[in-house]
């Protein structure tokens, strides 16, 4: 027999060639042993242990036969390496890179564990390697460490895993797959597909969809909020067929209303219903914790609540980067980019306050558009807290304390499950699309701004994906539950934002009438009272009656009374509205104050009715 006492240390070319000839003397010596793991499927035949030249797996694990001493000293010894593991194919990623093996294992609990290994980490430190298996419970002979190694080396397998960093929807070899922690959901016949231990997010399942659909499910129908909130975590596997970018909905009001029961019970569609140590993650987090969270929860649903919690310039910073689905671009360890985070989510988020509130905590800075239309704010109140009645027993606290229960017992069902309907009915983007323009087309306000078409889009996703739910059976609802439930909210959305102009309009003319609020008596010297004060720190004058007028100088429309904003879009919105009023060559009024003639922006007394916007 070839003396192996040295093979770590052999030569790649000798390595290979050898075990390649071992491989084929010993492919008849692979073991199956009856009886399937506790987390086996029914259809699983058991662990297929590979067994190859001097190594040999059986269910007591992996040993190695080597030969010690020479001559007439030499001895046969077997060395144990590990407690029993499989190797379940060759894993790489969907463009052909980080090759490595896949491998399962029962930890001392009877737990499953899966882990990719990487071809690379093999070449660096077995310590380090085996550390890793350790701490997941494999057990590993401290002094055949690098056994263990040049097995996992040596290893030849013809099965192909893909291994993916992100949760949701892929295409590989050509069919779309949806990937969680712990299952592919995907045609027959697709190619395994695994995501990698570091995208794992806190999905877990606990009884069955029946389960739930009699205890979430039954509780939710005939409350407006409740249904919206799991409509909008069921929405996450339709962004991506409809060709929509992420964003969230935000549920906003006065606390001990049920806003963390609502997370609860929307939470409870993809994972354990539980703040903090579930599927409910705290606002308060560092963006690089968030961007990790929406990497994990990518085609599914990001569940945050307090937004109080978090600090007003990471909130402003996390609205763009989970909409946009793409983190920051850092630095590798040799000098070069690594490949940023990305996501595409839907999140549902909670708190006492608005969005445009909490955002206007740093430094009273005014919320942008482009921020406060990527969180819907909804008013988290329909009479009864977020519940619309009583219940059956008209007792709300029993009412709460049922969904907490419900959404603590049956959990984690029915997102997959919506997801494998989906699949199995062959849902397309078309047919989504076209329930989103019916939506849109129903309740969007005539004229509306291209803000209020974008959220009505949004609304129109929740509304689809609660349908959908309830025509493929996963939801117990009423047919046109979900679809009600969504126009209420954009409604409601309206309504709060103040109408359905632009919000930078709307925020242009609040600005300009705090302004005159504040100073108009104050800061703007009278034209037409003589024995009128002197007026210090002058902001501009003021003239009439119940027609009264303030006249503005350029440099303070500019730096103070248009501070933060564009001063010719604040001009331009005002004169549309009919507050400004316009000369016949620009936006600017020629009036002759103190003997002179002055250039000024004329606001007419409608600043306090907003004008034509009304």
């Amino acid at each position: 027999m070839t003396d192996l006492s040295d093979y770590a240390n052999w030569p790649a070319e000798k390595r290979d060639a050898y075990f390649a000839q071992a491989a084929q003397s010993y492919r008849e010596k692979a073991v199956t042993p009856q009886g399937a793991t506790a987390e086996a499927r029914r259809d699983d035949p058991g662990p297929a242990f590979l067994c190859y030249g001097p190594f040999e797996m059986t269910a007591h694990g992996l040993t190695v036969e080597v030969e010690k001493g020479r001559g007439e000293n030499r001895t046969k010894e077997n060395i144990w390496i590990a407690a029993p593991f499989e190797i379940l194919g060759a894993c790489r990623d969907p463009h052909g890179s980080g090759w490595g093996k896949w491998l399962r294992w029962n930890d001392a609990d009877k737990r499953a564990h899966l882990r990719h290994v990487e071809d690379a980490a093999l070449q660096g430190d077995p310590a380090a390697l085996c550390a890793v298996l350790a701490g997941e419970g494999l057990r590993i002979n401290r002094n055949a460490q690098r056994h263990l190694v040049a097995y996992l080396s040596g290893a030849s397998v013809t099965a192909r895993v893909t291994i993916v960093n992100r949760t949701g929807w892929h295409k590989i070899g050509g069919n779309g797959v949806f990937v969680l922690p712990g299952e592919t959901i995907g045609p027959r016949g697709a190619e395994n597909v695994i995501l990698d231990a570091a995208a794992h997010g806190p999905y877990e399942a606990h009884g069955s969809l029946r389960d739930w659909q009699e205890g979430v499910g039954v509780l939710a129908s005939g409350h407006v909020l409740p249904v919206l909130a799991i409509s909008a975590a069921l929405a996450g596997p339709l962004l991506s067929l409809a060709g929509q970018e992420g964003g969230g909905v935000h549920f906003c009001g006065q606390s001990s209303k049920g806003k963390t029961t609502l997370l609860q019970m929307a939470a409870s569609v993809w994972g354990r219903g539980e703040p903090s140590s579930g599927f409910v993650r705290a606002w308060r987090a560092t963006a690089n914790g968030l961007e990790g969270a929406a990497a994990s929860a990518t085609d599914t649903t990001l569940i945050l609540d307090e937004l109080g919690q978090v600090d007003p310039r990471e909130a402003a910073a996390a609205l763009y980067s989970l909409s946009n689905g793409g983190g920051k671009v850092r630095a590798a360890r040799d000098g070069g980019l690594k490949e940023p985070k990305s996501w595409r989510v839907m999140f549902i988020s909670s708190g006492e306050l608005p969005t445009e509130a909490k955002l206007a905590e740093d430094r009273g800075r005014k919320a942008r558009a482009g921020q406060l239309v990527r969180l819907l704010d909804i008013p988290a109140d329909r009479g009864f807290g977020v519940f619309d009645h009583a219940g059956p027993d008209n007792d709300a606290a029993k009412l709460v304390k049922a969904c907490k229960l419900a959404a603590r017992s049956a959990y984690g069902t029915a997102g997959p499950e919506f997801v494998r309907r989906l699949i199995d009915r062959d849902v397309t983007g078309e047919e989504i699309h076209d329930a989103i323009v019916a939506f849109v087309s129903e309740n969007l306000p005539q004229g509306a701004s291209g803000q209020i078409d974008r959220a009505a889009h949004r609304f129109g996703l929740i509304a689809a994906a609660g349908e959908l739910a309830t025509a493929l059976g996963v939801t117990p609802w009423r047919d046109g539950e979900a679809q009600a439930a969504a126009a209420w909210a954009l409604s409601q959305w309206i309504e709060s934002r103040g109408g359905t102009e632009p919000a930078e309009a709307r925020q242009a003319i609040e600005q300009v009438r705090l302004f005159i609020e504040q100073y108009g008596e104050a800061r703007f010297e009278p034209l037409d009272e003589a024995d009128a004060r002197t007026v210090l720190n002058r902001a501009g004058w003021r003239k009439g009656g119940n027609e009264r007028e303030w006249l503005i100088p350029p440099e303070t429309w500019k730096n103070e009374i248009c501070s933060g904003l564009d001063p010719k879009f604040v001009a331009k919105t005002l004169a549309e509205a009919g507050i400004l009023k316009r000369a016949s060559d620009g936006n600017q009024q020629v009036r002759k104050i103190d003997g002179a003639n002055k250039r000024v922006f004329v606001i007419g007394a409608a600043i306090f009715d907003g004008g034509e916007h009304g």
